[in-house]
């Protein structure tokens, strides 16, 4: 990709309402009120952060939204999920119902995560705008989500234990979900690149880095609104029975 003065910076926000209020019109044809029930620790500010803003869109469209201390609490919820981070996740996550699992991390899911749903979306829209992603490497790649992405776009990866910021300059698309801020510098990133950021609260991408790019998704307001409307577009989906028709 050749580089360019202006990155083209992805507002999450914008495109996320456009999801929302395609959302409102289909659940308010429902014959009652969709539930959700979200296990979340209190203590963990990224946690609380994103579970305040599940807990606002829900209030939007109308969701009843309880969180719990157990997934004994959930009740009739139509969907059940485990905000990360929270401490014996895994085990928790595989415990939640198949059909409820709507942020999709079951190691048998049925749904396609909320988050590798909203970068595939974001990915779409780069090409959209005439950029090819080319040569993608997910950075954070034996976690949740990177491991998910690793398959879902059958691309490579790299960790902690491989991590190389040589073979990382070589990707034209970069999606980082390790949870580290500021990791990736300039000097690691290829100019024109498309860089996917889906740390919170801090950003992975360094300000250097970032301006090198042809695209790229901002901390915040890039990845995480359009991640909470892909949640709920998996909770209507539950509801109505389409987790069948989603491709993972």
């Amino acid at each position: 990709m050749p580089p360019i003065s202006h990155p083209l910076i992805f507002n999450g926000r914008k495109f996320a309402e456009e999801v929302t209020q395609e959302l409102v019109g289909k659940i308010s044809q429902l014959d009652r009120p969709l539930k959700i029930a979200v296990l979340v620790d209190e203590q963990n500010e990224s946690a609380t952060r994103y579970t305040q803003l599940k807990e606002r869109l829900a209030g939007r469209l109308r969701v009843v939204f309880s969180r719990i201390d157990s997934l004994n609490e959930a009740g009739d919820a139509d969907g059940i999920l485990v905000q990360l981070p929270y401490p014996n996740s895994k085990q928790l996550i595989d415990k939640i119902p198949q059909a409820k699992d709507v942020d999709g991390l079951r190691s048998d899911n049925l749904f396609k995560p909320a988050v590798v749903r909203a970068i595939l979306e974001i990915l779409k829209f780069a090409v959209v705008q005439g950029l090819l992603s080319g040569q993608v490497m997910v950075v954070g790649s034996q976690g949740f989500v990177g491991s998910r992405l690793v398959a879902e776009l059958n691309c490579q990866g790299m960790d902690e234990g491989d991590f190389n910021a040589d073979k990382l300059k070589q990707a034209d698309t970069i999606i980082s979900c390790t949870g580290q801020a500021n990791l990736i510098t300039a000097d690691m990133v290829k100019p024109g690149a498309i860089l996917i950021d889906v740390g919170a609260p801090q950003a992975e991408f360094t300000a250097q880095a970032l301006a090198k790019s042809a695209f790229y998704t901002p901390v915040p307001g890039g990845v995480g609104p359009v991640t909470v409307a892909m949640l709920f577009k998996n909770l209507y989906e539950s509801r109505v029975g389409l987790w069948g028709a989603v491709d993972k």
